[in-house]
């Protein structure tokens, strides 16, 4: 394709700022856009990748997106060469992620599987395609179902290792997304399984305010089971979390330190119990 056709076609499909514009646009020019967002010129992706991830975060436009096929858009920009189109694509699926009903829509139309295979990008760039992708599964992971599918799909491994970064913001949004998919019992013993706790409990103890409070939210809900208590203590989070609610001047994160450590106690009783037997 020549520049100047290029440019003629990149004209043709600008979409205006008006919201019922917006959405007949989007609409009618879907096909169109959409072979712009697979097309191997990375400047149209980037075109249609930017518009998205700017519209995707006005509430008022976060169903429509959905509503019109927007995410048939955001599938072959995941899949981009270029990181650039990467992260804005993966900013837009955290941005549309946030709405409930969208939430339901983009796992039955393939999102999860977009995040799962975006948590997995690697070179220039990748951290900030990592922190957004972690950012929208945390969102998808507050629906019960979801939690599920995020599992199914493979996401707990990524989010894990990405768990682990010393990127702290990338850390924090796949410790988020953890804490989210570990209020069900199946995924808080797999999180636990596959050493998921030894990051969290680093990030409990670090000086980070964002990084601190987010494991301790993760330790409240990955402390429920009987398995999970006793590698907790084994350790030696209940150190850790002692030491959370006594230095934090943040109250929200001294209460789930306190519920965490409120959880293991009663796997501390029964040590405690049995070593005077």
């Amino acid at each position: 394709m020549g520049s100047s056709e290029s440019k003629q076609e990149r004209d043709e499909v600008i979409i205006e700022e008006d919201e019922e514009e917006l959405t007949d646009e989007l609409r009618v020019q879907l096909t169109r856009l959409v072979a712009y967002a697979e097309s191997a010129d990375v400047s149209l992706q980037q075109e249609v990748a930017e518009k998205l991830a700017n519209e995707a975060v006005k509430p008022s436009r976060q169903k429509q997106i959905v509503d019109v096929g927007g995410l048939k858009l955001l599938l072959p920009l995941t899949q981009s060469v270029d990181m650039e189109v990467r992260r804005l694509a993966a900013h837009a699926l955290a941005n549309l992620s946030v709405n409930a009903e969208n939430q339901v829509t983009m796992a039955e139309e393939g999102g999860i599987e977009m995040l799962v295979d975006l948590l997995q990008s690697e070179g220039n760039n990748a951290e900030a395609v990592h922190r957004q992708a972690s950012k929208a599964l945390a969102n998808l992971g507050v629906n019960a179902v979801n939690k599920e599918k995020v599992r199914e799909t493979g996401g707990i491994p990524p989010l894990i290792h990405l768990a682990k970064s010393d990127n702290i913001s990338v850390s924090v949004e796949a410790i988020a997304a953890l804490a989210n998919l570990a209020v069900n019992d199946t995924n808080e013993v797999e999180i636990a399984r596959l050493g998921g706790l030894d990051p969290i409990l680093e990030g409990a103890g670090s000086s980070h305010h964002d990084l601190q409070s987010q494991s301790a939210r993760a330790l409240r809900n990955l402390s429920v089971h009987h398995e999970n208590k006793t590698a907790i203590i084994k350790l030696n989070g209940v150190q850790i979390l002692r030491e959370l609610v006594n230095d934090t001047g943040d109250d929200r994160i001294r209460l789930q330190a306190s519920r965490a450590l409120s959880n293991l106690q009663t796997e501390m009783d029964e040590e405690e119990l049995y070593s005077h037997k």
